[in-house]
């Protein structure tokens, strides 16, 4: 290759020689010495100015990757960026029911305070949720609060990010609203940064209030579930105490008789003094035929003890028959009258849930009591000028050495393949 370098300088060379004259007339270049004959001129000299540096790709790229974004940031924060205040507060969602462990919890336990942490996530959905977006709208006029006169035009809504859609406002909402739950603690911290202090405070005071509003609405269904089943129980309760008194009842009116026990107990004493009087009966017969063998007594004590052992056997059929007898009667309608207690019982359950479910309900399950009351600014707290320059400084620099490494790595690589 380097052979063929010098051969090809050896050919342009009397085309240099040939040229120089003619720049040097050109530019204006002072020269010496005499022409020849094709009008070179011989030993001509021209007066050498030094040439401009050449940039390297590599400081050219540090110039585009770091120097300029880090020039462009400087002077959107130090020129451009708009002021913006920020009101921040603090609340915890309470409950009198969720049990605590330890330390201040327990105390709190005994009191019959608690904290519920899953309600507390509930409120921070909800004050980052679209539904949060709109009724804030219905309250205050938003997008002007975030398009104040003096606000930059990157910082604003509407933005060359965000458009003027919905959509587009509840994205530029989540960059201006944070809603951040303490684990450890229970405590949710709210902040809202606006270009007005005012227009932070109304903000962070709205949106409190809306979370208030959830945790009531969040009670008045726990309230109505609660008494709503506790009704369905009583009422289930009374209708199945009505249904077992009318089976009572027809049973009553199909058996004619009021209560089968007593009933049983009047056949009892009946056959009981049947077989009284029959024992009397069979006693004077005997005593009859004793005395006087041929006496006309015997045939009527006789026919007598016949009627009261017929009289006691219908009377014991009566009790012990398998279809239509007492016994089975007494056993449906003691069963009967088992349901009737049960269902008593059940009502007066039922019953005394209601009472215990409108004594809940007199009670706010869930509340939420503000911590820190949200305030008004007294200085802008963004954006943070120096610490913006430094962290596109930063992370312009990295790129910069990310890229140069990544490069260094494949022209080493090349270099080896060849």
């Amino acid at each position: 290759m380097r052979q063929r370098f010098e051969k090809i300088s050896r050919r342009l060379r009397p085309i240099a020689h040939a040229a120089r004259p003619l720049a040097a007339k050109r530019f204006g270049l002072p020269m010496s010495g005499a022409a020849d004959g094709n009008g070179a001129v011989a030993g001509a000299r021209i007066r050498r100015y030094p040439a401009a540096p050449r940039l390297s790709w590599s400081k050219v790229a540090f110039l585009l990757v770091v120097v300029l974004p880090t020039a462009i940031s400087a002077l959107y924060f130090g020129l451009v960026a708009s002021d913006r205040f920020m009101s921040e507060s603090t609340f915890v969602v309470r409950s009198a029911k969720s049990p605590l462990s330890g330390g201040l919890g327990g105390l709190l336990q005994i009191v019959g305070i608690s904290r519920s942490q899953d309600d507390s996530y509930s409120v921070q959905e909800y004050l980052l949720s679209r539904d949060a977006v709109t009724a804030l709208s219905q309250r205050l006029p938003l997008r002007e609060m975030f398009n104040r006169s003096g606000a930059d035009f990157i910082a604003r809504y509407p933005n060359p990010i965000y458009g003027s859609t919905e959509e587009e406002l509840y994205q530029y909402y989540k960059s201006r609203v944070s809603v951040v739950h303490g684990a450890s603690t229970g405590l949710t911290t709210l902040k809202v940064d606006t270009f007005r202090p005012e227009d932070a405070l109304a903000i962070n005071r709205n949106l409190l209030e809306l979370g208030e509003t959830l945790v009531n609405r969040m009670n008045e269904r726990i309230r109505a579930d609660a008494i709503r089943f506790a009704e369905a129980e009583v009422k289930r309760g009374e209708e199945r105490l009505v249904e077992t008194q009318i089976a009572i009842t027809e049973f009553r009116n199909r058996e004619l008789m009021l209560d089968p026990s007593k009933s049983s107990l009047i056949v009892a004493e009946l056959i009981g003094r049947l077989s009284a009087e029959l024992a009397v009966v069979t006693a004077q017969l005997r005593e009859v035929q004793a005395s006087s063998p041929s006496s006309p007594q015997i045939p009527g004590l006789q026919r007598r003890i016949a009627a009261l052992e017929g009289q006691i056997t219908l009377e014991r059929q009566r009790v012990s028959n398998a279809s239509d007898g007492l016994a089975e009667k007494i056993a449906g309608y003691e069963r009967l009258t088992l349901q009737r207690e049960f269902a008593v019982k059940a009502l007066a359950s039922a019953v005394t849930g209601l009472e215990v479910a409108r004594n809940e309900a007199r009670r706010q399950q869930l509340y939420l009591e503000r911590v820190v009351e949200p305030h008004v600014a007294d200085y802008a707290e963004q954006p943070r000028r120096l610490r913006s320059v430094l962290l596109a400084f930063a992370g312009s620099l990295m790129l910069f050495f990310v890229g140069w490494l990544l490069l260094a790595g494949v022209r080493e690589h090349s270099i080896k393949v060849k």
